[in-house]
């Protein structure tokens, strides 16, 4: 009988000799299990051959299929890379004009096994979301996915989002708060009233306006298309000049996100003082005592 002269292993198309240990009887090899996960090979591992020569030169080998000693031979090599799970928008700390917003999300895997896409936990408010969630290929091996959120309250709201690979690395958790202001600004126009009549051409035009929510800030109020100055408390005074007949005011108040309010006045300017016309006394000599009689006729140019 040949002695057993030389014995290595192959794996991943490389060859480690073994060594022999006269005190156990056995071969041992030490092989580096590499960096690369194994999930994307056949059964989820990689597998090991195993070379022995006798002193005649005959060779065994035993593949990672033998009946016996197969499950030793195939290897599971985890990765230990967390993958990634990002918040594209809405940004954190945005403020935003509506209860329907779109979550645009991505996920990628940097380490190999790939992205375990039934681990995905995404959040609502707290509560997770399992529904109207459709991931598509990004660039990169990257999933990407919008969420048309709807309903949301007014005032803070957070989203959250978190995957794991198939070799049961867990991504950090991306999170982000942001505000929703649905609320338009207000405006109340204390002067002039609703179909003022006036013989002036000069109107004050006063009133207070807000932000409708503490998330925006009032940027402005215009009186027909002109800005006015706020003062404390959004209390605004401007004097305009108007044209003689009906006119249209039209008050203006916009936040920081767009938002607007608009409150109209009607006033008419009537500067025409009316006219004397066809004066007729019934006589113009009088006992004392008695009534003078008097006709005449008065018209008001406005009214022509």
């Amino acid at each position: 009988m040949s002695e057993i002269v030389r014995a290595y292993a192959k794996y991943k198309g490389q060859q480690y000799n073994a060594s022999y240990s006269s005190g156990t009887q056995k071969w041992s090899v030490d092989i580096p299990s590499g960096a690369e996960s194994s999930y994307s090979q056949s059964n989820h591992t990689y597998p090991i051959e195993l070379h022995a020569f006798d002193a005649a030169g005959n060779e065994t080998i035993m593949y990672a299929t033998d009946d016996t000693y197969g499950d030793q031979l195939n290897i599971r090599v985890l990765e230990k890379t967390k993958p990634t799970a990002t918040i594209i928008s809405p940004t954190q700390g945005s403020v935003l004009g509506s209860a329907t917003q779109d979550i645009k999300m991505e996920l990628s895997d940097a380490g190999g096994s790939g992205l375990n896409m039934a681990s995905v936990v995404f959040k609502v408010n707290n509560v997770q979301v399992s529904t109207g969630l459709t991931w598509s290929d990004g660039t990169g091996g990257k999933k990407t996915c919008t969420y048309h959120a709807t309903n949301l309250s007014d005032g803070s709201n957070s989203v959250s989002l978190q995957v794991t690979d198939n070799d049961g690395n867990v991504s950090d958790v991306a999170q982000v708060t942001f505000v929703i202001s649905t609320q338009a600004p207000t405006l109340n126009v204390t002067s002039p009233t609703e179909n003022l009549l006036t013989n002036s051409k000069n109107v004050t035009v006063s009133g207070t306006a807000a932000a409708g929510s503490e998330a925006v800030t009032l940027t402005e109020v215009t009186i027909n298309g002109e800005p006015a100055s706020i003062g404390e408390g959004g209390a605004f005074s401007e004097e305009i000049v108007l044209e003689e007949g009906e006119n249209t005011i039209t008050v203006i108040a916009k936040d920081s996100l767009g938002k607007t309010t608009t409150v109209t006045r009607h006033v008419t300017v009537d500067t025409k003082a009316p006219i004397i016309s066809d004066v007729e006394a019934e006589a113009t000599t009088v006992n004392a005592n008695s009534t003078i009689h008097l006709t005449f006729k008065v018209v008001d140019p406005a009214d022509e």
